[in-house]
């Protein structure tokens, strides 16, 4: 009981602190209960207690301000965050179009990773550059925003592990208990060169990553009170190959498995 009472509290000083703190008091009254009996049905072994609930939902509130922005489809990285997406569809799509509308400007639609057409990848790179901005960070990287670590961080079974390795990001599945497996899939498309391919960051954005690559990778060789190399204390390998994406059209083994696409218009 007490522990209860102690994950509430913690859970209401969670979304009063959040950037979209103004935006969680519109939450549906009944959406904590409807999803905490209904998630557990979809997502075996998911936590659903109150903490759990409040950092998904506010992760899912992240996403939807990075989908919203405009008409380029964009990849959810976190089933966390879409169990609780897939509760409020289920529970009142047409008060969530409303919700999006009055906090985001525009409906984000779900859109299952099989039917939003071309390449989940580059769909989550335009995700993880809008919530690198979102949280001040570098557009090019090598950073990870939170919405990207959610799943490891809630260890949320069968989730999107995400890691970044020699300043390309890449992810797996996590195990049936959340844990989180090294062997990544580093797809071009998420590093820096394939931002910059994709118009999503700048050439001097671009430059400046290879500079601070540079200068990180100097002051690694010069230190003398290191013994380790460039793949210290990981066995991630994220090579620049392009066959490093493993994505296809199902989303099964990529670190996503829904997204959004806007479509021109406003509503």
């Amino acid at each position: 009981m007490i522990w209860t009472m102690l994950n509430t509290w913690y859970a209401q000083r969670l979304m009063q602190r959040s950037r979209h703190g103004k935006a969680l008091k519109d939450l549906p009254p009944g959406l904590y209960n409807y999803w905490k009996s209904s998630a557990r049905i979809e997502y075996h072994g998911i936590p659903t207690d109150a903490v759990f609930f409040a950092r998904a939902t506010i992760g899912l509130l992240d996403f939807f301000a990075c989908a919203a922005q405009d008409s380029k489809p964009c990849a959810l990285p976190s089933k966390a965050a879409d169990s609780v997406w897939h509760a409020w569809l289920r529970l009142s799509p047409l008060k969530l179009e409303a919700f999006c509308r009055k906090h985001f400007g525009r409906v984000v639609p779900h859109v299952e990773g099989s039917a939003m057409g071309g390449n989940l990848d580059e769909a989550l790179a335009v995700c993880l550059v809008r919530a690198r901005h979102a949280e001040g960070l570098n557009r090019e990287g090598p950073r990870l925003p939170s919405l990207f670590l959610l799943d490891k961080k809630l260890k949320m079974p069968f989730g999107f592990g995400y890691a970044v390795k020699r300043g390309q990001p890449g992810y797996s599945s996590l195990d049936a208990l959340g844990r989180f497996d090294s062997d990544i899939h580093c797809p071009p498309q998420m590093a820096a060169a394939g931002l910059l391919t994709a118009g999503l960051i700048t050439t001097a954005q671009f430059n400046d990553f290879e500079q601070r690559a540079r200068q990180q990778a100097s002051s690694s060789s010069d230190s003398s009170g290191s013994s380790c190399g460039s793949g210290c204390g990981s066995s991630v390998d994220c090579s620049s190959d392009s066959s490093s994406s493993s994505c296809d059209s199902g989303g099964s083994s990529c670190g996503s498995s829904c997204g959004s696409s806007c479509g021109g218009g406003g509503d």
